[in-house]
This record gives structure tokens, C-alpha cells and sequence, in this order.
């Protein structure tokens, strides 16, 4: 069962894109959608939620990493919160957490919006 859930809310400085359930190659096409449109305007500021997506294959991170990267850091930035321990391996596994700013919690990225977390 596919129960992917992605919804998009302002929360300054981000817009704010929570995912819940499973995000894979059956269900990334609705993150695309949902994304794209925030990517074309000028200094948009992304926030990835990810606290409660239960899975994420391929080709879900790579609609995250596209959108992250995308964002030229003069106009915005792209930013995920809330990885389980298992994600944030894995994207340490691949080197992408050096590469991309991530934030333990939403509250950390709330907080701190500038800052990278370690």
C-alpha cells in the first residue's frame, strides 16, 4: 500500500513540504508536482520534513537532492528535517549529508535558519 501524504505550508523563512508514509517510484511523481511550482519562484526556501516518512527508495531522494541542490544559495536554500537514524545513514553512506544542510528537528531548522546542522 502506497500511502504517501505530501503537504506544503509557510512557515518563515521556509516553505514548509512535510512527507509521511512511503515515497517511492510509484508515489514520487506527487512530490514532483508539488515541488516544482515551489522551485520556480525566486528565493524560495525549502524545508524538507521527513520525520515521518517510513520509506524512501531512489528515486525519492533523488526529488529531494534535485530540489535541495536546485535552489541556488543566493535566492534560497533547501534544507531537510526530522531523518530517522536509518536516513541520515544512508545519506551519510552516500556523502550527501556533508553536501546538503540538515537540520536534526523542524523546530532546529525554525530556529536556526542559517545554520547547517553537524
Amino acid at each position: 500500500m502506497h500511502d504517501f501524504q505530501v503537504s506544503v505550508a509557510q512557515s518563515p523563512p521556509f516553505t514548509l513540504v512535510t512527507l509521511s508514509g512511503e515515497l517511492d517510484v510509484i508515489t514520487v511523481a506527487r512530490l514532483r508536482e508539488r515541488v516544482e511550482p515551489l522551485l520556480a519562484r525566486p528565493a524560495t526556501r525549502i524545508l524538507f520534513d521527513v520525520e515521518k516518512l517510513r520509506f524512501i527508495d531512489s528515486a525519492g531522494m533523488r526529488v529531494l537532492i534535485d530540489a535541495c541542490v536546485r535552489t541556488p544559495p543566493k535566492d534560497g536554500d533547501g534544507a531537510l528535517c526530522g531523518m530517522s537514524p536509518q536516513m541520515r545513514h544512508l545519506f551519510s553512506l552516500l556523502g550527501l549529508t556533508s553536501r546538503l544542510t540538515v537540520y536534526p528537528t523542524r523546530a532546529d531548522a525554525l530556529s536556526r535558519p542559517a545554520a547547517t546542522a553537524p
